[in-house]
Formats: C-alpha cells, sequence, structure tokens
C-alpha cells in the first residue's frame, strides 16, 4: 500500500475509529488503523505487535475488531458499486477483451478460510481438508475485484451448498436481476445469455457456464470450450491469490472468535478492491454493495427473461463449444486443448 493510498483510506475511515478523549489520552486514529493494517498485513499475534506499538494485548484486540469493521462500514459504499445494465456490459466486455470469453459477467469460486476450531462446534466448520475453516464465497470482475461476497458459512459444506443457500443464487432463480438479455456473439454468432463462469462444483443453469465432465470422452470441441472456460474462470483463483499475498492473515489459521473472523474477511475483500482501485490508473468499479455484515445482496441483474433459442442449459453451452471451435476461435487454443487435459 502507497502512502498516498494509505492518506485516501485514513481519510475514508477517521471518523468511524477516532476516540473521544475523557480521563485520558486516546490511542490516535492513524496509530488504530497501522495496527489494524500491520496485523492483518503481517499475520503476527496480538501479543507480538502489543510489544512493536507499545499497546496492551487486549486493547490490540479491541482495536483489530472496531477497525475492521470501521473499514467495512466506511468503504462498502465506495468499493461494491450498485449494479446495472451498464455495469454489467462493462464487466462482459471487459472479460471478452481480456480472457477471449463473450457475455461472461463475473467467476465465480470459493475459498476456506482456516480458522482455530470454534468452542463447542463439533465437526461443523471441518472440512475435506482435514482443517477447520469458514467459507468464503466470491464472484470477481475481469479485473479481480470481488463483486459478491458471501462470508461464514461452516467449512463441510461444499462450494456448491454454500452458493444453493446464498442469496445470489435465489435472486438469480428468481430472475429478478437487471442484466441484460441475451445478445449475438461475435458478427453472426448465436444468440447466447449472459453467465457466470465456474468449475464442476456448480451446476450448469442457464446464468452458469461449468465445463463439460472430464469422466467422458472429450471431442476436440468440448476441450477447446473447457480451455476458455477455464482461462476465464482462473480470474477468481488470481483475485484469492492477490488476496492471500497482500493479507498474510490467511497463511496460518485465524485465531480469533467467528464474529472477529468474519469481520477481518470482510475488511480485507474491502481493501483488496480498494487497493486495485486507487492504484489501477483506470479507476473502474465493478463490485456491489453487500446488504449487510455476513452476506451480500450479490449480482443483481440476470435477464427477466430468456429467449425460447436458449432455455436448454445443455443447448447454451453447446452453442458457446460451437462459437469458440469457429468463429470465436484464438490461434492458441488448438495446441493448448489437444496437448492438455482440460
Amino acid at each position: 500500500m502507497t502512502p498516498e493510498v494509505f492518506d485516501k483510506l485514513f481519510t475514508a475511515v477517521d471518523p468511524y475509529i477516532t476516540k473521544q478523549e475523557c480521563v485520558r489520552e486516546a490511542i490516535p486514529p492513524n496509530i488504530r488503523l497501522e495496527i489494524c493494517l500491520c496485523y492483518l498485513a503481517s499475520g503476527d499475534s496480538m501479543r507480538s505487535l502489543s510489544y512493536a506499538f507499545r499497546v496492551a494485548h487486549n486493547t490490540i484486540s479491541k482495536i483489530v475488531s472496531e477497525t475492521c469493521e470501521a473499514i467495512w462500514i466506511a468503504l462498502k459504499d465506495t468499493v461494491f458499486e450498485q449494479p446495472s445494465k451498464d455495469l454489467w456490459k462493462k464487466i462482459a466486455n471487459e472479460f471478452e477483451e481480456n480472457w477471449d470469453f463473450p457475455n461472461c459477467i463475473g467467476a465465480i469460486d470459493g475459498k476456506h478460510v482456516i480458522i482455530q476450531a470454534p468452542p463447542n462446534s463439533g465437526s461443523s466448520f471441518y472440512n475435506y481438508k482435514g482443517q477447520h475453516s469458514i467459507n468464503l464465497l466470491a464472484v470477481c470482475d475481469a479485473k479481480y475485484r470481488f463483486t459478491f461476497i458471501d462470508i461464514g458459512a461452516e467449512g463441510r459444506q461444499s462450494d456448491g451448498g454454500v452458493f444453493r443457500n446464498s442469496k445470489l443464487y435465489t435472486s438469480l432463480e428468481e430472475n429478478s436481476l437487471q442484466i441484460p438479455l441475451p445478445v449475438v456473439v461475435g458478427t453472426n454468432g448465436p444468440i447466447l445469455p449472459y453467465v457466470i463462469v465456474a468449475d464442476e462444483a456448480f451446476a450448469l443453469k442457464n446464468y452458469m457456464m461449468r465445463p463439460y465432465s472430464r469422466s467422458l470422452h472429450l471431442n476436440r470441441r468440448k476441450k477447446i470450450f473447457n480451455y476458455r472456460l477455464s482461462r476465464a474462470r482462473r480470474v477468481i483463483e488470481s483475485a484469492f491469490g492477490i488476496l492471500v499475498a497482500r493479507w498474510r492473515i490467511y497463511r496460518k489459521p485465524i485465531i480469533a472468535s467467528l464474529e472477529l473472523t468474519k469481520k477481518i474477511v470482510q475488511a480485507t475483500c474491502c481493501l483488496h478492491n480498494f487497493i486495485i482501485n486507487n492504484e489501477s490508473k483506470d479507476r473502474y468499479y465493478s463490485t456491489l454493495q453487500p446488504a449487510n455484515l455476513v452476506v451480500s445482496e450479490g449480482l443483481q441483474d440476470i435477464a427477466n427473461k430468456i429467449e425460447s433459442a436458449c432455455q436448454n442449459v445443455t443447448d447454451i453451452r453447446n452453442k458457446f463449444a460451437m462459437y469458440f471451435e469457429g468463429e470465436g476461435a484464438i490461434p492458441w487454443q488448438w495446441e493448448k486443448a489437444l496437448l492438455n487435459d482440460f
């Protein structure tokens, strides 16, 4: 984080972390923000930070909790933009220009945030990797910025299960979002809806594309589709990688209560978008405003109706595959698809 970005962050958060002085002098707001950022960025223990800042470790704990919540409150309306048809078209154009996947409005995946086993939780948070965790389900745009986050699901749940219990799933199923109607891709391509790209953990829907099953014999067309989808979907993997590399609190189990852990994830996701937006020459905001401290309202737009030509979800995927093999082909896809097991 550059000094200029820190100053912008401090200006936004300052009103929420400034304490009124009564009996004794309060810890200055800039020091409170520095303590919180140092905790998130270094992954050091609170007792270690207490020696570095000469502040009691129990005070450090309170500062981290209050500042993480303040960061969320101060930034969420700035870094999470309300959805609109223009926003979705802009995201889709970015995906087509950068990742060669037309009509894509985001990439979705989940991440396990490793935590210390909560008291009396049994196996609720015990995941298939043999660790305790909570789930962070996220959708991102073509520039690695999160557009939807769902935080706090128990680690034993799968990505698909977390998605089915989210408000995003409900909105998509009810077609209550504002994403534009299906359009023609390319010059003379098929009419296709706007979609989210996902891996095998998610079900194939008219608003979500997943790869062809690799358990079956794949022909050239299916391998090309899987490669093109993987090329677009890896954006969310990179977004998680940037998040973990920048905020090293994720490098080891988070030793905190569930409430504080959720605040930490909220704060780091906001800071992730805030830094990208302010360090980029193109100040392009592409995220949504969450509804509360845990779960966002999600992507608020998919077509109210889909043309009859796109009713069958398998037909939609097949049309994407045909387009990628024909008019929408890119020069290097043939070697990538045929030499790799997609």
